[in-house]
């Protein structure tokens, strides 16, 4: 990759917060399954003649800003290779026993492919439909949302952590800022 890497919003200090209380050791794991996961769409988007211009990484992930190839449906490969790597992987390491990668695995691909704008499903909705179909799809990200922030606040309740309504709020936020600005461009 010839573009620079930006780290921002408490990336590193996240990673470090994550690691201080993973005592599972999971998080090894999960960074395995986001490099696997970003190689993906990598070798799809080189091999559509797109190139890389920058990779950030903030406290809600790894973004890649892109030269995307021509065409609706090579653009919308390119986001979705990121999850097809993703099932791949856990495909290949479930047979070996490798379970909590292979778990780790398909909730990063299964969780990217929410129709949400930030994420790859939301961004692969976005380069495959037309723009009379943009309510829908605003609408479809917006449900989706409100889905993933009430499914939060249920799992906190139970008393299984706050790490979905945490990532469901992050997410949340940059779904709405995408979709405001989709808006003003129209």
């Amino acid at each position: 990759m010839r573009g620079k890497i930006e780290v921002r919003d408490g990336f590193l200090v996240l990673l470090a917060a994550l690691w201080c209380v993973d005592e599972t050791g999971v998080l090894p794991l999960f960074l395995l399954a986001a490099a696997v996961h970003e190689g993906g769409h990598l070798t799809v988007l080189y091999l559509a003649g797109g190139r890389v211009l920058r990779l950030t990484l903030t406290a809600c992930g790894a973004t890649l800003h892109c030269a995307l190839p021509e065409g609706r449906c090579a653009r919308a490969a390119v986001c979705l290779a990121g999850p097809a790597a993703s099932f791949a992987l856990t495909a290949l390491v479930q047979p070996l026993g490798w379970y909590r990668l292979a778990g780790a695995s398909v909730l990063l691909g299964a969780f990217n492919l929410l129709p949400m704008p930030p994420l790859d499903g939301g961004m692969a909705l976005s380069h495959l439909c037309l723009s009379r179909f943009g309510c829908i799809r605003q609408a479809l990200a917006l449900l989706t949302m409100l889905s993933l922030l009430s499914a939060g606040i249920w799992l906190a309740g139970r008393g299984g952590g706050c790490w979905l309504l945490l990532t469901g709020a992050l997410i949340s936020v940059q779904t709405v800022k995408k979709l405001a600005k989709n808006a003003i461009q129209v």
